[in-house]
């Protein structure tokens, strides 16, 4: 009797009801296969690109494909590695991807080592990544990036970059001090705008595309506050997946 007060049974000694019992929700799994590091290393190849006065970007190719997309990184602390994720997801797809290290990016090894120093400038840059990835095969070019990769990639549009497309996640305003209004109207090529519900200024600024950005515009909010590509990283896997298959849709759909 003591024993059975003492472990919180009942005298009798019945078991406690099995529908009383906590049970662990099983984790999501994602519906797109994933890749290793070493995999997507070895299904890419490293590039290295001259940008504006010649200073030495390098980067990764994946894949191969009429549709490419060029992916900056987020701000002056990250690398071409926040994208390499999608990159082979959407290499296995049939695209063409190039990765880049922004100016003064050095994660060196295998990530690769760019030269020069971040000066604020990085949408000069683009250009000539974009004609690398021509270059590759590419007839169909987007831009885009997280972050302040985004913000390069809309500024670098609006001052008339040759590219045929935008993909935007979680930038913010007054990129070389132009806000996103004044840049957003002067950009008539086919756009993506991505951004977590709760991560604040993003947010807001997908309202500000649903009124002033021309179409053919494509907004998609997520159920998250995770930033750029923190939401394929730290997100649930659903909303990951909805940023995924976002990116693919609107690729196929070029």
């Amino acid at each position: 009797m003591l024993f059975a007060a003492a472990c919180g049974g009942d005298p009798a000694g019945s078991p406690t009801p099995a529908s009383t019992m906590p049970t662990a929700s099983p984790e999501a799994t994602s519906r797109f296969p994933e890749l290793s590091e070493d995999e997507l290393l070895a299904m890419s190849e490293p590039i290295s690109v001259r940008g504006e006065a010649g200073v030495r970007l390098e980067g990764r190719l994946f894949g191969s494909g009429e549709v490419g997309v060029v992916l900056a990184h987020m701000g002056a602390s990250g690398d071409q590695s926040q994208w390499f994720e999608l990159a082979g997801l959407l290499a296995e797809r049939g695209f063409g991807v190039l990765t880049f290290n922004r100016r003064g990016s050095c994660p060196g090894g295998d990530l690769g080592c760019s030269g020069g120093r971040d000066d604020g400038g990085g949408w000069k840059d683009l250009p000539y990544l974009v004609e690398r990835l021509r270059e590759a095969g590419a007839r169909t070019v987007v831009v885009g990036g997280a972050s302040l990769g985004a913000m390069e990639s809309l500024y670098a549009l609006g001052r008339g970059l040759d590219a045929d497309g935008l993909i935007w996640v979680s930038g913010v305003d007054l990129y070389q001090g132009v806000p996103v209004t004044e840049q957003v109207g002067d950009v008539t090529v086919s756009k993506l705008f991505i951004a977590g519900e709760f991560d604040d200024e993003p947010a807001d600024l997908q309202r500000v595309f649903e009124r002033t950005a021309p179409e053919p515009t494509q907004i998609v909010t997520l159920d998250t506050g995770e930033h750029g590509t923190d939401i394929l990283d730290f997100a649930p896997t659903p909303i990951a997946d909805e940023f995924r298959q976002a990116v693919l849709d609107f690729l196929e759909g070029l």
